[in-house]
């Protein structure tokens, strides 16, 4: 089984249990918290160092997020430790999280443009979005000169290039090709 699959089926597991007990929101936050301690450098090493026995490591993940997580997410977490899995832990907060925003139709959209795009035109922009996609939408903004001008908008794998960037490359490409 690769890694993948452990962590979907760990995402899998937590999703039904948080979702039978009706604590959705709280578990996504908590495994929002994970996915941010497990990028730490500290909390990584902690997990591969090869000293550490699994109950060692159960202690520390309980002195670390016992306050901080709800029981479900902290049970969890212990099982994977403890079953010496804890290098999934990043994978399944994401898988969660992926089944979390699916379930509550949430899409995430990144708008790249050359410069910054005011507040009123996000707006709008977020607005038609979740119009077309049927959801709400989380939408960030990056900006980059490269794109030269127009933007890049990027949701739900789904990638429309509308950048001067793009479409000179585009046009360089024809003006070779029937030369």
């Amino acid at each position: 089984m690769n890694e993948s699959q452990i962590s979907v089926r760990y995402a899998k597991a937590l999703f039904q249990s948080a979702s039978e007990k009706k604590i959705l929101d709280q578990v996504n936050n908590d495994m929002e918290l994970l996915a941010a301690t497990c990028k730490q450098e500290e909390f990584q090493y902690m997990l591969v160092v090869p000293t550490l026995k699994p109950s060692e490591k159960v202690a520390l993940m309980d002195a670390i997020f016992k306050s901080k997580i709800s029981d479900t997410s902290l049970a969890l977490i212990k099982l994977v430790v403890d079953n010496k899995r804890d290098i999934y832990l990043s994978g399944i907060a994401r898988n969660f999280r992926d089944l979390y925003r699916k379930e509550m139709k949430i899409s995430s959209a990144t708008l790249l443009t050359a410069e910054p795009v005011e507040a009123k035109a996000l707006e709008s922009i977020k607005e038609m979005l979740a119009k077309v996609y049927d959801s709400s939408v989380e939408l960030s903004t990056k900006v980059d000169e490269g794109v030269i001008g127009g933007f890049v908008l990027t949701i739900e794998n789904m990638r429309y290039d509308a950048s001067v960037a793009t479409s000179l490359r585009n046009f360089r490409k024809q003006l070779f090709k029937t030369r």
